[in-house]
């Protein structure tokens, strides 16, 4: 079938020229036919890309279940589950997590608060995706260390160098 008169269907959206360029090629060695919209605009007049938003690359639709299944089986899972037994280590870092946070308010500031995000972080890294038990630890924990970091770093100099 001919491409200018085939109807074009939507398959993903690019972020740059270059990705787009690749997937095309990369579908073109396929033996599909895809193309960009815009494209001719957009490498005549770069300067209009922010204008015409991200680039849109489109198939024929007769193609777009092949192209698609082609895609999903070139592109590598970006979501990870969590096992059971990562699950355990994780939400029990979160709960350390949360207490560090509680610790930093009353007493030892800012080092406990710092521990705290340092493993919050460790926590978003490795439990994707979070669970609501993790979720609320991580929640309580930022609420604890921001209101830490306003008391010890407002109120707590005047509080311990009043007589300076």
């Amino acid at each position: 079938m001919n491409n200018s008169t085939s109807n074009f269907v939507f398959l993903m959206d690019c972020a740059d020229f270059s990705e787009a360029q690749v997937v095309k090629s990369f579908l073109e060695s396929q033996g599909f036919h895809p193309r960009v919209r815009d494209e001719q605009t957009r490498s005549v007049a770069p300067h209009l890309g922010q204008l015409l938003g991200k680039l849109t690359l489109e198939i024929p639709e007769h193609e777009y279940m092949e192209a698609s299944l082609e895609l999903e089986r070139r592109e590598p899972p970006r979501i990870q589950i969590v096992h059971e037994n990562d699950l355990e280590t994780t939400q029990a870092m979160a709960k350390k997590a949360l207490w560090n946070a509680i610790l930093g308010c009353i007493f030892i500031p800012l080092l406990c608060n710092f521990y705290s995000m340092v493993l919050g972080y460790r926590v978003l890294r490795q439990e994707v995706p979070l669970t609501k038990t993790s979720r609320n630890r991580l929640l309580w924990a930022i609420v604890f260390n921001s209101f830490a970091f306003y008391v010890w770093l407002t109120i707590g100099p005047k509080y311990f160098f009043k007589n300076y």
